[in-house]
Parts: structure tokens; sequence; C-alpha cells
């Protein structure tokens, strides 16, 4: 990029020597996730755009990367590949991906039943918990969209009573 002092003005970037140099780089991925394009090509079978959701083939690359294990920061492709993962799920891994303290409660939680559709007395706790923490008298957890509507219908009446 060059500037004037009246004006500003941009190289033109050459369209071919750009296509060259995706070229390149698609190559180099390929070369280096094979197993990730089996498993994409595989995927396309039953997954639309090959992928569980939509917005996992919008990553670089001709197709998606295909997660072998995670812990802290880290995560390891399919074909061995280690990376930093900079994103950690969005919000899901903020503390890192398995963190021991949440792997143990997990797997002992999961010894003890994981679907029950009704409250657990540990739930008592998380709730005293949120309002120490938060201030917040009252909590209501939601998994999906749908969820939080309904919680959101609820809700509002159920406040309205007290």
């Amino acid at each position: 990029m060059t500037t004037s002092s009246s004006s500003s003005s941009y190289r033109q970037i050459d369209p071919n020597h750009l296509g060259e140099l995706m070229k390149k780089e698609e190559e180099i991925f390929e070369k280096l996730h094979p197993k990730s394009k089996i498993l994409y090509e595989e995927a396309k079978k039953n997954f639309l755009c090959g992928v569980p959701m939509v917005w996992m083939i919008k990553w670089a690359g001709k197709y998606p990367l295909f997660v072998q294990q995670a812990s802290g920061a880290h995560f390891k492709d399919m074909d061995n590949n280690e990376y930093i993962d900079f994103c950690l799920g969005d919000t899901g891994a903020m503390t890192g991906h398995s963190p021991q303290p949440t792997v143990k409660a997990i797997q002992k939680q999961v010894e003890k039943g994981i679907t029950f559709m009704l409250p657990i007395e540990e739930s008592i706790w998380v709730g005293k918990e949120l309002e120490k923490r938060f201030g917040l008298t009252h909590w209501q957890f939601t998994l999906t969209a749908t969820d939080a509507n309904m919680c959101d219908s609820i809700g509002k009446n159920a406040y309205q009573k007290n």
C-alpha cells in the first residue's frame, strides 16, 4: 500500500497470482489432512454440508478438520496435527478443553445417572452458589431456543404470581 499526503492509493492485487497462492495453500492443506478429507466425504452422506452444524463448514480449507482429541487450549486433528485452539468452542471451553475438575465431576455424575428430567439435590447447591456469585435469587437453565422461549413464558407467569 502506498499513500500520499493528498489521497490514498492501493496497489492492485493480481487475481491470477492470488489464485496461484490459494491453489498452493489448498494443496498443502490436503496433504496435511487426508483423514479429515475421507471423514468429510463420509459425513456428506448423512449431514448437510458434511457437518453436524452448518457453521462448521465455514472454516479455512476445502473441508473441515475432524478433531481427534482436545485438552487445555490445544487440539489434535485426525491426522495427528496439533493446534492451539484460539476459539475454544466459543464459550463452552473458555477454561480450556476437558479441565480435570470438570471431567471428574461429570464422570461422578454419569455413574449416578444423567437424564432424569427431574431435579437432583445438587441443583440446590448450584442455585445457592449462583446467587452468592451473581446476586440474583432465581435461576433457570435452558439447552435450546425452544426451552428458552418456554422458560420465558412460564417464568413471566410464575414471577407475576409471586
